[in-house]
């Protein structure tokens, strides 16, 4: 790295380059094996200047899951209905498996105290409740109309990503989510082998 190179850093670029690495490495699944270390030695600083902008790895990762919520909250913002809310949150927990392990992972209690970590969750369940609630009472009303799809579009990605379900191809899954939610028609196939409606001794 040149010397214009580690001076721009300090002038503020360098916590946005931290960023944007930690993204890449966790979207190439290397979110466990993530260290400070590593990233500075990557991008050509000293491991202390990190921690200028950092605690910690949790801090990091916390940062980087802000990040996934506010690009969420964009797409779902382009949504006109809750049948593109669904296919468009599946799609993006879908092509972003490990972001979104990472964004989902964070505790209660980091939502609550991280205040980046918040104001990106808070975009995305606002923009939910515009889609998915204008007109209902309450803000419990419409935080729970919003819970209704989070759950099961959350579930159903589990479920998937996980092996717990007939492997198909994403695409098919989100047909069969879209179905399982009344807001399509159910795929040419059958749904499900996993289960059985037969009574069994």
């Amino acid at each position: 790295m040149t010397k214009e190179s580690r001076d721009n850093y300090h002038h503020g670029d360098l916590r946005q380059a931290v960023l944007d690495l930690a993204r890449r490495r966790i979207d190439e699944g290397d979110a466990e094996k993530l260290s400070m270390r590593s990233l500075a030695t990557k991008i050509g600083v000293a491991h202390r200047a990190i921690y200028n902008h950092f605690a910690d790895k949790d801090a990091l990762l916390s940062a980087v899951a802000a990040g996934g919520y506010h690009e969420l909250s964009g797409l779902l913002a382009k949504t006109r209905n809750a049948a593109e809310f669904v296919r468009a949150y599946a799609t993006f927990a879908l092509n972003h498996r490990h972001l979104y392990t990472a964004m989902m992972n964070r505790s209660y209690a980091q939502f609550e105290n991280v205040p980046e970590l918040r104001t990106g969750a808070d975009a995305m369940i606002a923009t939910s409740i515009a889609v998915l609630a204008p007109d209902q009472g309450s803000d419990d009303d419409k935080r729970r109309a919003v819970m209704r799809y989070w759950m099961l579009v959350h579930g159903g990605v589990g479920l998937h990503s996980s092996g717990t379900l007939k492997d198909r191809p994403d695409e098919d899954f989100i047909k069969e989510l879209l179905a399982v939610a009344d807001l399509g028609p159910p795929p040419d196939e059958a749904s499900q082998a996993l289960w059985s409606t037969k009574k069994t001794l």
